[in-house]
């Protein structure tokens, strides 16, 4: 009896104790996301609807698109404006174990979140303002540690932004963009119906409903520049395209379809009229992916490394299913499907480092022409490179962990890797050379050994030495399988490091950070693993000699 008046009166005074996440959880969870979520807002130099600048700001702030995996990014945004101790809840995320530590969260500990009170308590503003004067001077002479700090900084900054109420009231501010004499004097309607509806939030009104209408109504009627009046058009699609998530339900077509390769009673399945029309399914998901990514954005969608991961995935299941009508290689292009499912999944998940954001680009990648002939051939010759990594790498492993493995599955593994070389190779040659004649376009030089170019190059020459050495007859098919992961970590300095290590060169639109320590594990893994599969492979040939 006592122990139930005990559990009793913890749930009644549970309400009591809660602290501010528990708080702002709760109002969050109450507030209705879907009536505002095709607002039309301006934000990084384009029109895109509420749900994207929510989604953007909160996946910045929070390090994912849910408050504590509960409240949507729509919630979490405008409970920050109307909760009235938003400074105390734990929403910023320190991606920087270090600072975290310094903030007080010890080894062990999972915390990687913090309040505006607790970072102003460890007096972030004074330990940032000395870096901002050092990267207005050289913002390439920041650490690593430097530059995590003042990403949370900006973290930091937009929280407030967002829970001052501004944050939201400039993104409705078209009257800025048209230069009208009324900016910053008496403000216009959507601005009013903004307020009201953020107090109507505030105090649970009934009319919040009605409000959020009206509001969207307004802002689709204020006056906007040309641009903006095209894109508005686009905003319900965008919602829906966020929402449905294109590219992680076509990763999850390809892994079920790729291991049903491995059951032999799927196989007569797949040769018949349905079978082909199941396997064509992932790539029309794929394919309306990008239709809407550019129809959003009026480019091709390669322009940042979101872009590339997914079209290289495309592109291996594309040149996967032509092997197998080729081959019928289906063990083969099972693994292959999966490995482009796992990336797609990868490239879903990572949105803090594969950013997924479809603002304008730069000025140089405008020419709509030369972006789609020149980066899509590129990154379509990564994916057949991809395909030789993967093939080699399954090849590999299976000679590791099965005695029965023959000389004839290296010949059949060592055909397919290198009809893909000769596809990369000859896709990369072509994309260097329309990159010449894009920079003699836009920069007035073919060619000037720019970080960028001179890894594209360096790759398409290890390739094409792999092609010659195994034509001579050096390389026999084990060789080839030992030959062609190496020869990828080439791609990876060019498609990866180039951007995100070097980060210098003309190519500077597609810089960013993150990642090196999983791409650092990888290439570890790589080479750890041709080196026992290289000294397993000969110990067997000692073996068979005696």
């Amino acid at each position: 009896m006592k122990s139930f008046i005990f559990i009793f009166s913890l749930f009644i005074t549970f309400p009591l104790l809660a602290g501010p996440n528990e708080e702002f959880l709760s109002l969050a969870q109450s507030i209705q996301d879907s009536p505002i979520e095709e607002l039309p807002v301006q934000n990084n130099g384009r029109l895109k609807p509420f749900h994207s600048l929510a989604r953007e700001s909160i996946l910045f702030i929070n390090g994912r698109y849910q408050f504590e995996h509960k409240a949507s990014a729509i919630q979490t945004y405008l409970a920050l404006i109307i909760y009235p101790k938003s400074d105390q809840v734990e929403i910023i995320n320190v991606r920087n174990k270090n600072i975290r530590a310094q903030l007080g969260s010890l080894p062990g500990n999972k915390k990687n979140h913090f309040s505006i009170k607790q970072l102003d308590k460890w007096g972030l503003m004074g330990r940032a303002a000395p870096l901002l004067d050092k990267e207005q001077r050289n913002k390439r002479s920041l650490e690593p540690e430097e530059k995590d700090l003042l990403e949370l900084y900006n973290q930091y900054q937009l929280t407030k932004f967002i829970i001052s109420g501004n944050h939201f009231l400039a993104a409705l501010d078209f009257a800025s963009l048209q230069g009208s004499q009324n900016h910053g004097q008496s403000p216009p309607k959507t601005l009013s119906l903004a307020k009201e509806y953020l107090r109507a939030l505030a105090s649970q009104s009934p009319n919040t409903q009605e409000l959020a209408k009206q509001l969207i109504e307004s802002s689709f009627n204020s006056p906007m520049p040309p641009l903006f009046e095209k894109q508005k058009k686009k905003i319900k699609i965008e919602v829906y395209y966020n929402k449905l998530r294109p590219f992680f339900i076509a990763a999850l077509f390809l892994l079920f379809i790729g291991l049903s390769f491995f059951f032999k009673q799927a196989h007569p399945f797949y040769n018949t009229l349905l079978g082909k029309i199941t396997l064509s399914i992932p790539l029309l998901i794929l394919f309306l992916g990008f239709v809407a990514r550019v129809y959003i954005t009026g480019f091709a969608p390669v322009t940042n490394m979101y872009g590339t991961m997914i079209w290289v995935s495309f592109g291996v299941s594309l040149f996967s299913l032509i092997l197998l009508y080729l081959y019928k290689s289906y063990y083969a292009v099972g693994s292959l499907w999966i490995g482009a499912g796992l990336t797609l999944i990868l490239t879903e998940n990572l949105p803090l480092i594969l950013s997924p954001n479809m603002d304008p680009i730069v000025a140089v990648l405008r020419s709509n022409l030369w972006l789609t002939i020149h980066v899509l051939t590129i990154v379509i010759s990564y994916a057949a490179f991809t395909i030789t990594m993967i093939l080699s790498n399954v090849a590999l492993v299976r000679s590791l962990v099965r005695s029965d493995f023959s000389h004839s599955i290296y010949k059949e593994f060592s055909k397919l890797i290198y009809r893909m070389t000769q596809l990369g190779v000859f896709l990369l040659s072509v994309g260097i050379i329309l990159g010449g004649v894009w920079a003699d376009y836009s920069w007035g030089r073919f060619w000037g050994w720019d970080p960028k170019e001179t890894w594209a190059l360096i790759a398409d020459i290890g390739y094409l030495a792999i092609l010659h050495a195994r034509y001579i007859g050096w390389l026999k098919p084990f060789g080839i399988l030992l030959a062609s992961p190496l020869a990828y970590l080439l791609v990876i300095m060019a498609w990866y490091g180039v951007n995100f290590i070097l980060a210098s060169g003309l190519h500077s639109y597609g810089f960013s950070s993150g990642g090196a320590t999983m791409v650092g594990i990888f290439v570890a893994t790589q080479l750890f693993l041709l080196l026992l599969a290289g000294a397993n492979y000969w110990k067997k040939v000692k073996a068979s000699s005696h």
